[in-house]
C-alpha cells in the first residue's frame, strides 16, 4: 500500500473518534494534512466540516454529526474500494462501501436519536451522491466529502421513509435500471449513477408511478435519438457518443421533476402533481421534437422570425417537430392519467404545458442559446420548469374555478 492510500486509510479511520471526541479529529486532522501532501485536501475538507458544525449551531442550524461520519466513509474506504475496479465495476463498488460502512456508523453516532430507516436512507443518498462526484469530479477530495454531507444535510429532515430492506430494493431497482441502459450504450457511466440518484429519490417521496413516467421518457428519449440517426449524423446534427447521454442531460431534464416529486411527498398538494406531469410532458416533447423534427424533408424556421433556417439551428422549428412535441407531451399526459395520477381533464392540462414548454425551449434556443448565454442543458432546465408552472398554474386556476 503507497503512502497516499495509507494516509487515506488512516483519515477513515479517524471517523471512529467522531462520537467521542470529534474535535480531536480535528486535530488529527490536521496532522494528516501536514504529514501526507497529497490527502491535505481531503483532510482539510473533512476538517472544515467538522468545524463549521459548533459555527452552524450557534445559529440554531443542526449540521449532524452522523452526516460528516458518512461523508469520511464515502471520501476514504469507498475511495479506495473505487480503484480497484474498472469505472462502472468501481463506481457500483464505491456505492456498497459507503452504504455498509456509513449505515452502521450513523446509527452508532446518532445513539438512537434518528430512526433506522432514516440512517439507510441517508446512507444510500450518500453513497449514490458520493460515487457520482467520485466519478463526475477532477476535485475528487473535495467534491465527494463536501458535495456528499450537504446533499445528505439538505435531506436530513423526518421523514416516513420505508423500511430498510424496501429502501435498499429501491436503489438497487434504480440502479439495475441504470446499468442497462449503461449495457444498451443509451448512458454513459455518469448518466447511471444520476439516474440511480433520481430514481431512487423519486420513488422515495412520490411512489413508483412516477418514476415510470419518468422511465418513459428516459426509453423513448434513448430510442428516439437512434431515430433516423445515419441521416443527422451526414448533417453533422446528430448526438455524440452514438447517443449515449451524460448526466448534464439527464439532470438538465429531471432536476425540476425531482424536485416536484419531492415536494409532493413533503406537502402532498395536487398542484406538484400537474407541474410534475408538466416538466415531464416539456422534456419528452423536447426530445421527440428535436430528434424526429431534425428528420424532416422541409428547412427548418426560426420560431422568433418564421425564417427559414438550416437543420439543427437552436429554435429552428418543423411541423413535424411541433406535431412530434404535441405526441410526446400527449403520451406523457395518458399515461399519468392511465397510473391514476390526475383524470382525463390532466391529460389535456399535462399536453399544453408539455407544448407549451417545447416550445419555450425553442425560443430559449433561438436567444439566450444562441447568443451563448445559456447552454443546452441550460435551456432545458429552464424549459422544463416553464412547463412545470405551466401545468401549476393551469391546475390552480381550474382548481379555485371548482372546474377540478
Amino acid at each position: 500500500m503507497n503512502r497516499e492510500n495509507a494516509s487515506r486509510l488512516a483519515i477513515g479511520l479517524m471517523a471512529l473518534l467522531l462520537p467521542y471526541a470529534w474535535p480531536f479529529t480535528v486535530i488529527a486532522l490536521a496532522a494528516a494534512f501536514f504529514v501526507e501532501k497529497s490527502t491535505r485536501l481531503l483532510a482539510a475538507t473533512l476538517g472544515f466540516l467538522l468545524i463549521i458544525r459548533p459555527v452552524l449551531a450557534q445559529m440554531s442550524i443542526d449540521l449532524p454529526l452522523y452526516v460528516i461520519a458518512i461523508s469520511f466513509m464515502a471520501s476514504t474506504f469507498a475511495s479506495l474500494g473505487y480503484l480497484r475496479f474498472s469505472s462502472l465495476t468501481g463506481s457500483i463498488a464505491h456505492l456498497l462501501i459507503t452504504v455498509a460502512l456509513g449505515y452502521p456508523l450513523a446509527i452508532w453516532i446518532s445513539a438512537g436519536t434518528i430512526p433506522k430507516e432514516s440512517a439507510m436512507f441517508l446512507a444510500v443518498l450518500g453513497g449514490l451522491s458520493g460515487t457520482f462526484l467520485n466519478q463526475a469530479s477532477r476535485m475528487r477530495d473535495f467534491a465527494v466529502p463536501f458535495g456528499t454531507a450537504m446533499v445528505m444535510w439538505l435531506f436530513s429532515f423526518r421523514y416516513p421513509f420505508p423500511e430498510l430492506h424496501t429502501i435498499i430494493l429501491i436503489c438497487l431497482f434504480a440502479l439495475i435500471l441504470g446499468v442497462g441502459a449503461y449495457w444498451a450504450k443509451a448512458a454513459d457511466i455518469s448518466a447511471v449513477i444520476s439516474e440511480t440518484i433520481v430514481g431512487f429519490l423519486v420513488i422515495i417521496f412520490a411512489g413508483l408511478s412516477w418514476f415510470l413516467l419518468l422511465l418513459i421518457f428516459y426509453l423513448m428519449g434513448g430510442g428516439f435519438t437512434r431515430y433516423g440517426y445515419a441521416k443527422k449524423e451526414k448533417l453533422g446534427i446528430a448526438q455524440s457518443h452514438g447517443g449515449a447521454r451524460g448526466y448534464k442531460n439527464v439532470f438538465s431534464n429531471s432536476l425540476v421533476p425531482l424536485a416536484m416529486a419531492v415536494f409532493y411527498g413533503i406537502y402532498g398538494n395536487d398542484l406538484f402533481v400537474y407541474a410534475f406531469i408538466g416538466s415531464v410532458a416539456t422534456a419528452n416533447g423536447d426530445t421527440l421534437a428535436s430528434e424526429i423534427g431534425e428528420t424532416s424533408s422541409s428547412k427548418p424556421r426560426m420560431i422568433t422570425t418564421l425564417k427559414e433556417t438550416e437543420p439543427g439551428v437552436d429554435g429552428g422549428v418543423t411541423l413535424l417537430g411541433e406535431g412530434a412535441s404535441l405526441l410526446g407531451a400527449l403520451i406523457i399526459s395518458i399515461l399519468a392519467a392511465i397510473s391514476g395520477m390526475t383524470g382525463l381533464l390532466g391529460i389535456v392540462i399535462g399536453t399544453a404545458a408539455g407544448f407549451l414548454g417545447t416550445n419555450f425551449d425553442s425560443l430559449l434556443g433561438a436567444t439566450l442559446q444562441s447568443r451563448g448565454t445559456l447552454s443546452n442543458n441550460g435551456v432545458n432546465l429552464a424549459a422544463t420548469a416553464f412547463g412545470a408552472i405551466a401545468g401549476g398554474v393551469v391546475w390552480y386556476v381550474l382548481h379555485i374555478w371548482n372546474i377540478l
